[in-house]
């Protein structure tokens, strides 16, 4: 006949198995819980053999959650690092497109005017090009290149592209 130590006993066999249940949830806490509700169990049944293997799966858990919570510190760590690069380049884009807008506004008509030229007649020299024009295409480089040499630095640093046109103008001579 069934004693009082046998239903004692039951009840911490079916506290360890919810928390086995709750684990596989992913229920971490709610499961040590149940673990501890064994143990206070097992006390009182004097089983040594069980307390200690519960202590055990309790500091298993434990561990675990401390785990699961560093893993996400330093994923959102790592996002946030994510997100303030994302704003940087934000930023960074946003102060180009303003310079640009203020280099539209402080230009002159004048200016305005010469840059239209160039591009019109780059156009007009990529086109030639294609149909292999190389002495027509070649005068038009020639003039595009004084006309960035007479734009001021001050105003618009067109270094770079007096440099790729200098470079397509000797291209060029190569091929007449």
């Amino acid at each position: 006949m069934p004693g009082p130590f046998d239903e004692l006993e039951k009840e911490a066999e079916r506290l360890e198995y919810q928390s086995k249940e709750e684990f596989n949830r992913k229920n971490f806490m709610v499961a040590i819980s149940l673990l501890e509700e064994a143990k206070g169990i097992y006390l009182k049944l004097g089983f040594q053999g069980k307390i200690e293997m519960i202590n055990q799966r309790i500091a298993r858990l434990k561990n675990l959650v401390k785990f699961e919570k560093q893993d996400t510190v330093v994923q959102t760590k790592g996002e946030q690092d994510f997100q303030e690069r994302v704003q940087k380049v934000i930023s960074e884009k946003q102060r180009y497109e303003e310079k640009q807008v203020e280099i539209q506004k402080a230009l002159t008509p004048e200016m305005k005017e010469k840059l239209e030229k160039i591009k019109l007649l780059r156009e007009k020299a990529e086109k030639e090009e294609s149909l292999n024009k190389y002495s027509r295409v070649l005068g038009r480089y020639e003039y595009i290149l004084e006309l960035y040499k007479s734009i001021p630095r001050e105003i618009m640093d067109t270094r770079n592209d007096i440099y790729e046109l200098e470079k397509k103008i000797s291209f060029i001579r190569t091929k007449i």
